[in-house]
C-alpha cells in the first residue's frame, strides 16, 4: 500500500488519477489512515519514502481537521510521538507539516474526548510503558500523563 501511495503521490501528470487513487486507498484505509501516514513519514531514511513525507503529514492535517469539524470526541495523543520524529526532520516541509499535525491535536485536545484513536493497535495491548488519559469533569480539559503499567502475564 506504501508503493501505491508513493505512486500517487508522484505523478503530477494525471492529476484526476492520482486523486482517484489516493480517494480508493483513503476509503479503504478508514480509521486506519493516520496510522497508515504515520508509517510513511517515519519510515527510515534508507526506505524510498523520501518525497512523499511531506505530502503524508499533510494529508494527516487534513484527517484531523475533519475529525475537528466532526466533533467525535477522539484523543490522538497515540500520534505524537510520531509527530516529535517527523520535527527531527532536516527536510523544512516535513517539520511543518508536523506542526499543522501537532496544532490540530492541540485543538482536538481542548475538546471533550471519548476514546483515545487506535491506542491497543499503536501501543499493544500489554505493553509496559502505556500512555493514559483522563478528562477532568470540572472543566473537560485534557491532560497527558505518562503511567507505567505492569502486565500481569
Amino acid at each position: 500500500m506504501r508503493s501505491i501511495y508513493q505512486l500517487a503521490n508522484a505523478s503530477t501528470s494525471l492529476p484526476v488519477l492520482s486523486s482517484s487513487i489516493l480517494q480508493i486507498l483513503f476509503h479503504n484505509l478508514k480509521d486506519h489512515s493516520i496510522a497508515f501516514l504515520a508509517g510513511i513519514w517515519t519510515a527510515s531514511s534508507s526506505e524510498d519514502f523520501e518525497d512523499s513525507r511531506g505530502i503524508s503529514l499533510l494529508h494527516a492535517a487534513a484527517f484531523l481537521e475533519a475529525h475537528i469539524l466532526e466533533d467525535d470526541g477522539i484523543d490522538f495523543q497515540t500520534i505524537v510521538p510520531s509527530l516529535l520524529v517527523a520535527l527531527q526532520s532536516p527536510d523544512s516541509q516535513v517539520r511543518q507539516g508536523a506542526l499543522e499535525c501537532i496544532s490540530r491535536v492541540r485543538m482536538l485536545a481542548e475538546r471533550s474526548l471519548k476514546s483515545v484513536y487506535r491506542f491497543d493497535v499503536i501501543y499493544g495491548e500489554t505493553n509496559s510503558m502505556l500512555w493514559h488519559s483522563c478528562i477532568s469533569s470540572s472543566n473537560e480539559s485534557f491532560i497527558v500523563r505518562y503511567a507505567a503499567v505492569y502486565s500481569s502475564g
